[in-house]
């Protein structure tokens, strides 16, 4: 995968940005490298943008790129490209504003990563206009393609700078370990897949912005795997004003199971934290629990008020709940006030580094509770974290762990992984922006025939989307079920991650459990 940009150097957001931040969000994370991607077969033919885990803004080289190579993902001729340029049919793709990255895939043989059939496409040659000719001899969605079709442009903005972004990062790298592996397989339904990627460093402001340039501007047709945790109600506004459908993301608010334009890929938010609380509390004996949540994020607020439902859910009584704020230097009196009401287990709603300092207050007073929070709010690097890890953190996730490699779906994640990624930074961003990419597939799929005789547009991804019934994605999924003009199926099912001094864990694998009773989104 090649992946070309020009993101110019921003200054690092404020403190104060902190302040936005959602439930469980780390302040440490870090990402699949798209850089280890492209160059895991060669053909990174541009310097790969690079986001630093440090808080630093990303920066690439500047000025035009290069021409792709032959079988690029590039724009239809004719159609205007990054900053108003045009990207021809040879595969020439204009550079991209600042702080884009448009990831394509470079021609070469292909290499299987656990296809469904088995078969990979060579995806060399000119890029046909949308005709027959990425039709297989045998039919079938799954059929190997003859030729490439014209391709098909995604949008994805999230926070990948700034201190959000050190914790989503991976919702970016983890759309482009998809991008590089399906379009070594001949792309989607024989389209190459080409993905505009934006960074909005959790601005409300930028991410309106991002959104209307990739629509409007760079020719997107749906957003995929979206980040957007504290940004969510502009975004949706943005859905349901241009009836854009948006394809899975960060999952982290109830109300993407809300919208007939949203498309969640896992189960929700509600049912990751009340199964976190269930694990935690089923894997110590644990009868009473406790909740610390922030005063500066809604969805701690939507937490707060959801707490008594989640803990029936397990049989918990609720002994305490008590704010506080993610600014907080520590949280000695909140640990305090825990240990006194006696909480066996406790909740933790406040941003990643302040996980960490409120495991390491609860220690310092020698209470050292479960915890429980949301897996895509623990990046990789916060998951090392000693008094975290002394603690013992049960996280509840709406797709399979990413650790998992026991259903087919989760073992095409870690072929495509190990191909073109080995050895880079992964967690469960990753594979939520994965099981994005994998929805959208699995839509277009429902729809081949067409797509495999004509262009992919909004119009066809909705009908695909529309006949998505109980897709599971081949085990990364609880049963998804979408509707047409109205919301999706409320799947209030969850799989599980642990972090113990051994790291992350994935003790049930890819069985998903399932809750009844929670309250709906909204």
């Amino acid at each position: 995968m090649a992946v070309r940009g020009n993101n110019s150097r921003r200054a690092l957001r404020s403190a104060a940005l902190g302040l936005l931040m959602v439930l469980p969000l780390a302040g440490c994370g870090t990402r699949v490298s798209d850089e280890s991607i492209a160059a895991a077969d060669g053909s990174g033919g541009a310097r790969a943008a690079a986001i630093p885990t440090d808080g630093t803004a990303a920066t690439t080289s500047t000025g035009t790129t290069g021409n792709a190579a032959p079988a690029a993902a590039a724009a239809p001729a004719g159609v205007p490209a990054a900053g108003g340029a045009t990207a021809t049919g040879n595969g020439t793709v204009a550079a991209p504003a600042a702080g884009t990255t448009t990831t394509t895939t470079a021609a070469g043989p292909s290499k299987s990563v656990g296809t469904t059939n088995g078969a990979a496409a060579k995806t060399t040659g000119a890029i046909s206009s949308g005709t027959a000719a990425g039709a297989a001899a045998g039919g079938g969605p799954s059929a190997p393609c003859q030729k490439p079709l014209d391709p098909v442009i995604l949008g994805q903005t999230a926070p990948t700078s700034g201190i959000i972004g050190l914790s989503t990062a991976n919702l970016r790298s983890g759309l482009a370990l998809w991008a590089r592996s399906v379009n070594a397989r001949g792309g989607v339904q024989c389209h190459p897949v080409q993905v505009y990627q934006m960074d909005d460093g959790a601005d409300p402001a930028r991410v309106a912005s991002n959104l209307n340039e990739l629509v409007f501007s760079r020719h997107a047709i749906v957003i995929v795997g979206i980040g957007i945790p504290t940004t969510f109600p502009g975004a949706r506004q943005f859905a349901e004003r241009n009836k854009i459908p948006f394809i899975g993301g960060d999952l982290i608010e109830p109300a993407w199971f809300s919208s007939p334009w949203l498309f969640p890929q896992g189960g929700s938010a509600l049912a990751d934290y009340a199964g976190a609380m269930r694990e935690a509390a089923a894997s110590n004996n644990a009868r009473t629990a406790g909740l610390v949540y922030c005063t500066e994020a809604s969805i701690c607020g939507v937490i707060n008020q959801n707490f008594e439902a989640m803990a029936a859910q397990s049989n918990l009584k609720v002994v305490l709940r008590k704010v506080t704020s993610i600014t907080a230097p520590d949280y000695t009196a909140e640990c305090q006030a825990l240990k006194s009401a006696n909480a066996q287990m406790v909740f933790y709603s406040v941003d990643g580094s302040g996980d960490g300092r409120m495991a390491r207050s609860c220690r310092a007073l020698d209470y050292s509770p479960p915890v429980a929070t949301a897996a895509l709010a623990v990046s990789e690097a916060a998951s090392k974290d000693p008094n975290l890890q002394a603690q013992g953190v049960y996280l509840g996730t709406g797709n399979a762990p990413f650790k998992a490699d026991d259903v087919p779906g989760a073992k095409e994640f870690q072929e495509a992984y190990n191909t073109y990624a080995a050895g880079s930074s992964v967690d469960q961003n990753s594979m939520s922006a994965w099981s994005a990419g994998k929805m959208f597939e699995a839509a277009i799929a429902n729809v081949y025939e067409k797509a495999r005789s004509g262009s992919i547009t909004k119009d066809l991804i909705l009908e695909g989307l529309w006949k998505v019934k109980n897709e599971t994605l081949a085990g990364l999924a609880p049963g998804m079920t979408y509707n047409k003009s109205a919301p999706p199926t409320q799947n209030d099912c969850y799989f599980t991650l642990t972090i113990n001094t051994k790291g992350y864990q994935a003790p049930k694998g890819s069985k998903a459990t399932c809750f009844k009773g929670l309250p709906k989104g909204f």
